[in-house]
């Protein structure tokens, strides 16, 4: 029964660990203000429908290399009342 628990336990840990990757194509880059706006598709994580908004990323280099127009992949996650993009990457 222990080793039932624990196993139990340890696969638990991993979904709660577990990182959402959304696709999404970038609308806007703010640099300057460290926002980017993105049209993505669904964010179960924070039952979020496919929409347009702007996200706060936590340094300006995440959107140097991205421009209008790209498809992306990012992490969404919320802090208080804001929404970040983590992880941001491009993608073909």
């Amino acid at each position: 029964m222990k080793k039932i628990l624990l196993l139990m336990m340890f696969w638990a840990s991993f979904a709660v660990g577990a990182t959402e990757w959304t696709k999404g194509e970038i609308r806007r880059v703010d640099i300057e203000n460290k926002k980017v706006t993105i049209k993505h598709e669904e964010i179960k994580s924070l039952d979020m429908t496919p929409m347009s908004m702007v996200f706060n990323v936590d340094t300006p280099d995440m959107l140097r290399d991205i421009a209008t127009g790209d498809q992306v992949e990012f992490v969404a996650e919320q802090r208080g009342t804001k929404l970040f993009a983590k992880q941001l990457k491009k993608i073909q």
